[in-house]
């Protein structure tokens, strides 16, 4: 069910996302699937109810070590309210939450790809560009997936400073790490990305 779920949201029907949650109740008042419920109230401008659902997750979760998702997820829920300001503030904690030592790698590379994305709303574009060289190097070579989205905000990155020949090629390869990721959701966004540029 839960699968569904987030099937659902990667093919952005939204609405059946909600519905199949709710036709769950054990699943939607787990951890589960309130991170779902979150993500789509979040996806779809319902920015209270997000942040009420990733507020009670890290109320449930405080000094665990679950607790750094949560707060990802409410900084990721500023962006996307126009708030990138608190977004930034919120990514700080998670930092803080993760520390530097090794183990962390994977989720400091996807907190950086989050700043990188806020950094970008503020105009800030050498910032994002040096938070995604952050990213690039957490990720390594064997996570296509973290290095596929940070190519995608390099896209999106020069499309804000108007280059569209550099964001094509960021694009471009992208799509081919998406690819080796086996993230078919991933690759749509970013080939509608790449035919809305050269349309």
């Amino acid at each position: 069910m839960l699968q569904a779920v987030w099937t659902a949201i990667d093919d952005q029907d939204y609405a059946q996302a909600e519905a199949t949650l709710r036709a769950d109740r054990e699943l939607l008042v787990s951890r589960a699937g309130m991170m779902a419920l979150g993500s789509v109230y979040a996806l779809t401008g319902r920015h209270d109810d997000a942040r009420e659902v990733f507020t009670t997750l890290r109320d449930a979760h405080r000094g665990d070590p679950w607790e750094h998702i949560a707060v990802h997820q409410l900084a990721r829920t500023e962006r996307l309210a126009g708030n990138p300001e608190a977004a930034l503030a919120l990514l700080d904690e998670e930092l803080a939450l993760l520390g530097t030592g090794a183990g962390r790698e994977h989720e400091r590379a996807v907190g950086a790809l989050e700043r990188a994305m806020s950094l970008r709303t503020l105009g800030r574009l050498d910032d994002a560009r040096a938070v995604l060289d952050e990213c690039e190097t957490l990720a390594g070579p064997d996570d296509p997936e973290t290095l596929g989205r940070a190519e995608r905000e390099r896209a999106e990155v020069s499309v804000h400073a108007g280059h569209p020949q550099a964001a094509r090629v960021h694009f471009e390869r992208a799509i081919a790490l998406l690819q080796s990721a086996e993230d078919d959701a991933g690759v749509r966004m970013v080939q509608a990305r790449l035919a809305a540029l050269d349309g």
